[in-house]
Order: C-alpha cells, then sequence, then structure tokens
C-alpha cells in the first residue's frame, strides 16, 4: 500500500502536477515549489517573486 500525496498546482502555468512525477522542483524561501516542466522551471528561477510574491 502507497501513501497517496495531493496534487500542487504549478506556479507559473497552474497545471496540476503529481509531485512524485514532477518534472522538476525549486525551493525558494524555504518552500519547495513543483513544476509541469523544465521550461516552467526556468521561467520560475527567473523571477520567483513573480509567481509567489513576497510574504513579508
Amino acid at each position: 500500500m502507497s501513501a497517496s500525496v495531493e496534487s500542487v498546482v504549478d506556479p507559473v502555468c497552474g497545471m496540476t502536477v503529481d509531485p512524485a512525477s514532477a518534472a522538476g522542483t525549486v525551493e525558494h524561501e524555504g518552500t519547495t515549489y513543483y513544476f509541469c516542466s523544465a521550461h516552467c522551471v526556468k521561467v520560475f528561477e527567473h523571477d520567483p517573486e513573480a509567481y509567489v510574491g513576497s510574504n513579508g
């Protein structure tokens, strides 16, 4: 029996992503973000604040 992990949303394109099969991840300010493609990873890495905003 395997544990079920909820899907997350790619912050760049809004697609639903299964963390277990994500095309990439980026840790930003202590949070791990999951992406549907390498393209979305690159876009996020270029300007993460455009997608997650400032928390303080």
